[in-house]
């Protein structure tokens, strides 16, 4: 499912080519994501609904970058932790068609428990890149984030693609939203630190 994910990021991204201009002056965005988590941890597996809460905000001042911060709650009996992301990144390209951003991500994972040994918690940096493909004459649009990096002997992936269904209403657009999403992490600090979570996302995101 990696491939999948880098594979459409980098589609998307090749799109990105055609001439456009950013038309966002400022915005917000809201969110929330129900996922049906799958965790495999020493070859143990488990499964749970953990829960993701997301902002952004987008403004026009050059070279200052936007904004956006994430929250996951990991819970699935064999693996359990919070994690917060905090993007700086810049609009690449932005219109109807097309859609690409790059930056930088700050993770803190708070409470750590893998396998029931002692907890910890960290600082983590990645490379953050997202894209969004409109499908002409429809409401419809496919869309790719990740974040990816290795520091300090900790190695993280986080993706994630699926489809989203735009109805305009009168102060904002209301986004249905569903996917699929994985993480690959293997933490330094535990001896059992090879972390797989994958599986099915919804979610609703309201675009001011």
């Amino acid at each position: 499912m990696k491939k999948v994910v880098l594979s459409l990021a980098a589609a998307m991204t090749l799109a990105a080519a055609l001439p456009a201009q950013a038309d966002t002056l400022l915005g917000v965005k809201v969110g929330a994501d129900a996922w049906f988590t799958n965790a495999k941890v020493a070859g143990q597996k488990s499964d749970d609904t953990s829960t993701s809460y997301y902002a952004s905000f987008e403004h026009f001042i050059p070279l200052v970058p936007n904004v956006m911060v994430r929250y996951n709650n990991i819970d699935t009996g064999n693996v359990n932790f919070e994690q917060s992301d905090f993007t700086a990144y810049y609009e690449i390209l932005d219109n109807d068609l097309v859609a690409l951003d790059l930056g930088v991500t700050m993770t803190k994972f708070a409470g750590v428990q893998i396998q029931h040994q002692n907890s910890f918690s960290d600082w983590q940096p990645t490379v953050y890149a997202a894209a969004e493909l409109g499908i002409p004459a429809t409401p419809l649009s496919v869309f790719a984030q990740a974040n990816a990096g290795k520091y300090d002997g900790t190695s993280l992936f986080d993706g994630q693609a699926g489809v989203k269904f735009t109805l305009d209403l009168i102060a904002a657009d209301l986004n249905l939203r569903a996917g699929y999403r994985m993480m690959d992490y293997d933490f330094k600090k535990s001896t059992s630190g090879d972390v797989d979570l994958d599986g099915w996302f919804a979610g609703v995101e309201v675009d001011f």
